[in-house]
């Protein structure tokens, strides 16, 4: 809904074509516009996108996964309609050497929540995690017991059978280096499409979690000798993440990591929900996690409108 607004802002009428994974969603949100008819409009349906695409819609924005996207601006591309990508990418997180315990378990708390209450499933989730070598085995034991309390709460739902079975799949792949071990300890339910909170414990680079982007309740916890090594895995994994997270103390290195690392966008000792509350400015990707600034701020108005020269 956040580009809505911007292009609603700009003078613009909308037309929202919610994802058939969520039915429940696509009715609420027609619920919600009915309040601005003549404005705004609901599209349902697989074929809707195609038809704004061949009536020449004055710009198109696609929130989801590169390889729809690509199909999505080489349409638009036909027409020469502008498009605005927001997509995803593997948001890395690096916590450093030098934080108090009430600090590291602050960042814990964070990065668990935003894996286990919004199930991983949202763009800015943090995807996996770079630990400095001198905290890795506190990090490890707070997260586990953050796990463990959560108890039958711990089994969170996929938003699709596809969903659902990757994560079964990546989870399986990486059995060996599970947090708590696989041992019993949970279990999957098919009919609920829910599987577990899991840390992963310096997974191999050559498993499928570092191969495509997680969206769900996995996270691989990385050790590292310290922000140098952080920022070359980053590069090596998958460069110009959407978001990468960067907790430290260290001014330092907190621009070394922001120099050095081509995100879309960074945030230093904050999470998701800090980052997108920043109303003055706008969230968008660079490369492979998107291109143009969709949401809110000066920017977003300027996406959704035309610069016209005028001189008189």
């Amino acid at each position: 809904m956040a580009p809505a607004v911007s292009m609603l802002a700009a003078g613009n009428h909308v037309v929202i074509k919610p994802p058939e994974l969520v039915p429940n969603v696509s009715a609420a949100v027609r619920r919600l516009c009915r309040y601005l008819s003549g404005y705004v409009w609901v599209e349902e349906g697989g074929k809707v996108v195609e038809r704004l695409i061949s009536e020449r819609a004055d710009h198109l924005v696609f929130t989801g996964g590169g390889e729809i996207a690509k199909i999505v601006a080489a349409r638009c591309g036909q027409v020469l309609t502008p498009v605005t990508l927001e997509l995803g990418g593997k948001s890395p997180a690096f916590v450093d050497e030098g934080l108090d315990e009430e600090m590291l378990r602050s960042i814990v708390q964070e990065i668990f929540e935003t894996k286990v209450y919004k199930t991983g499933q949202f763009c800015c989730a943090h995807d996996y995690v770079l630990i400095h070598d001198s905290i890795f085995s506190e990090f490890c034991h707070v997260f586990k017991a953050m796990v463990e309390d959560l108890g039958s709460r711990r089994n969170v739902q996929m938003l699709g059978q596809k969903q659902y079975e990757t994560m079964r799949r990546l989870i399986k792949d990486c059995q060996a280096e599970l947090i708590p071990p696989m041992g019993g300890e949970f279990d999957f339910h098919d009919e609920a499409m829910s599987v577990p909170m899991t840390g992963i414990i310096s997974p191999s680079r050559e498993r499928a979690v570092f191969q495509q982007e997680i969206f769900g309740p996995l996270l691989p916890i990385v050790r590292v000798r310290d922000v140098k090594e952080a920022i070359r895995i980053i590069n090596q994994v998958a460069a110009k993440p959407l978001i990468a997270y960067c907790y430290t103390k260290d001014r330092s290195r907190q621009l070394e990591f922001i120099n050095h690392v081509p995100a879309g966008n960074i945030a230093v000792n904050g999470g998701p929900m800090r980052l997108i509350s920043n109303y003055a400015a706008s969230i968008g990707g660079t490369g492979p996690s998107g291109t143009g600034a969709s949401f809110w701020g000066r920017d977003g108005l300027k996406e959704f409108s035309n610069r016209k020269h005028v001189r008189s």
